[in-house]
């Protein structure tokens, strides 16, 4: 069975956490991180297949998160990639994800 990769970000806000998916611009949010990531997993499911249903999946997916919610999200994983970066042996541990864009 192929996996669906998505992003989130997850921010603490106030007692509680926010979680938004940032290719789908889904959101929910739980008292701990780990349940703001269960209730975003239920969210992001029940939207799928709502959208799914209806039929309107190529007016509705994907539906990006604002920019601004993009630049937290790679600001973060650029900081947790300098932390790594720090702990590993170079050259033989790297590993790309590629996506070609072509027009």
């Amino acid at each position: 069975m192929r996996r669906l990769h998505l992003h989130s970000l997850i921010e603490k806000e106030d007692n509680l956490y926010s979680a938004i998916c940032l290719e789908l611009n889904v959101a929910s949010q739980g008292e701990t991180i780990g349940k703001a990531k269960k209730n975003l997993q239920e969210a992001v499911e029940l939207y799928l297949e709502d959208v799914i249903e209806a039929g309107d999946e190529q007016e509705f997916i994907p539906r990006p998160a604002p920019e601004e919610t993009w630049i937290k999200f790679f600001d973060a994983e650029t900081k947790l990639m300098i932390k790594k970066l720090s702990n590993i042996a170079l050259p033989n541990n790297i590993k790309f994800e590629e996506i070609v864009y072509a027009r």
